[in-house]
């Protein structure tokens, strides 16, 4: 579906350079993290990515699904693709299975990542997935994201600080 000219607008303002961002060329974005993990883990921990049983698998998957489902329920929610000549074309999800379905959260493991973004132009912000169990908040104005955050912390995953 074809977004109007005003959510056009609207992304455009709120999420200047975004297409930079989504390129994966370098931004003025801040960054925090999300994680399953409630601190950085050190390299004896690292083993912690791997998911050790069925159960810990599906209690993960169902973390970040539980977030989408949220962000769904909070502000209106945008994914992308690449269409001909690396151009990026935004559209709105049509419902929360759409947008669901566009994650793949189901089948989501610590080797997956950037599969994909929600652009959330309401909070000037964009959730994206990385690796090891830990995705992206960019971020410009962090009073913005002060709903976000707390829907992270709701769905029982943490907010990490960049690492120095």
């Amino acid at each position: 579906m074809n977004l109007t000219k005003l959510q056009l607008n609207n992304i455009k303002v709120n999420l200047p350079n975004a297409k930079d961002l989504l390129h994966g060329e370098d931004t003025d974005y801040n960054m925090l993290f999300v994680s399953v993990f409630d601190h950085w883990l050190s390299e004896k921990e690292c083993d912690q990515i791997y998911e050790k049983t069925s159960h810990e698998l599906t209690e993960r998957r169902n973390k970040f699904e539980g977030l989408i489902k949220d962000l769904y329920s909070l502000t209106d929610t945008y994914i992308w693709r690449f269409k001909r000549h690396y151009r990026v074309f935004v559209y709105k999800p049509n419902t929360l299975k759409h947008l669901l379905l566009n994650c793949d959260i189901k089948n989501q493991t610590w080797q997956t990542g950037k599969r994909y973004d929600v652009l959330l132009p309401k909070l000037e912000a964009i959730y994206s997935e990385e690796w090891d169990w830990t995705n992206i908040i960019w971020y410009r104005k962090k009073e913005k994201i002060a709903p976000l955050i707390d829907i992270v912390k709701k769905s029982g995953l943490y907010i990490l600080e960049k690492k120095n």
